[in-house]
């Protein structure tokens, strides 16, 4: 039996109906469900300061709402270290990291975002993670440390976030960023997806922190693995290259995505203390490439 033209057209046509409708579909689910492929929350807690000999105190934030749970680590210098973790895991995964900054004299807030660890609320987004942030900040406002006395630290994704906070923050003392991006949709361009569906005009997770370094003023240490398989280490280069104030480059050779500071062994506290200038560590030699400007 002969198939007329009219009707292979016809079948042509609503194949391509129905893909087209597939796309739209799959497009949209992208849309409403993007931040399920940016944040990776855990609930259980694992290693908990004390584990890397540090002391701790559990602190709830914004009790009544949401609360937020972390851990306060006291220390001696009169500074607070403000730390914003990355997209996975929870608190446990950056406690030993926490307890380097104690180690340092620093005190350290850590917590976890809404969706994560023993924090309450639901699945994180950007805009959750930012208010996070400032209710955070306002603790520690609320425990009378100076604006001054406070340095923004962020960890790969979290490191947008402190970019956000220093730009919603201008009077914090300092920030450091450690193997960040420039922006989610450059961390997009080498997805596969993107020969299917346009990401950048996609996405409505942006942490667009290339457009917000430039507007910074207060000191900015950036740090990255020249290692990194994760975030290339160009991104914080960029970064770097578009900050107009007080600012460091610290390249660990060698180092990825997690572990900079083992990497760098002591070099890591000497170059953290001397950018902001406390100590001994003032007069410490550039033995390793940090770059000021």
């Amino acid at each position: 039996m002969e198939i007329s033209q009219q009707a292979v057209l016809a079948s042509i046509k609503r194949i391509l109906i129905a893909l087209l409708v597939v796309y739209v579909l799959t497009f949209g689910a992208l849309y409403a469900a993007q931040a399920h492929f940016i944040f990776f929350p855990e609930r259980e807690i694992g290693s908990v300061p004390a584990d890397f000999g540090c002391s701790d105190q559990d602190v709830a934030i914004a009790e009544g709402r949401d609360t937020l749970r972390g851990w306060w680590l006291p220390g001696t210098n009169g500074k607070t270290v403000l730390y914003l973790h990355g997209n996975g895991g929870n608190v446990s995964a950056n406690a030993e990291h926490a307890c380097r900054f104690q180690k340092m004299g620093f005190s350290t807030l850590l917590f976890d975002y809404r969706g994560y660890g023993k924090s309450e609320g639901s699945f994180p987004s950007e805009k959750s993670v930012y208010e996070d942030g400032d209710r955070a900040w306002s603790y520690l406002m609320e425990r009378h440390i100076a604006p001054a006395d406070v340095i923004m630290y962020g960890h790969s994704l979290g490191g947008a976030v402190a970019i956000e906070m220093a730009k919603r923050h201008p009077d914090a003392g300092a920030l450091i960023t450690e193997s960040t991006f420039t922006s989610l949709a450059d961390m997009s361009e080498g997805e596969r997806m993107n020969r299917i569906f346009p990401l950048k005009l996609l996405m409505n997770q942006r942490m667009d922190s290339i457009s917000k370094v430039a507007s910074l003023k207060m000191p900015i240490l950036f740090i990255h693995g020249t290692a990194d398989a994760l975030v290339p280490v160009k991104m914080t280069e960029r970064l770097f290259d578009r900050a107009t104030g007080r600012k460091s480059l610290f390249l660990v050779a060698g180092a990825g995505h997690e572990n900079c500071a083992a990497t760098a062994g002591k070099r890591y506290a000497e170059v953290v203390m001397q950018f902001l200038g406390m100590g001994a560590a003032r007069q410490a030699a550039a033995a390793t490439p940090v770059q000021h400007k």
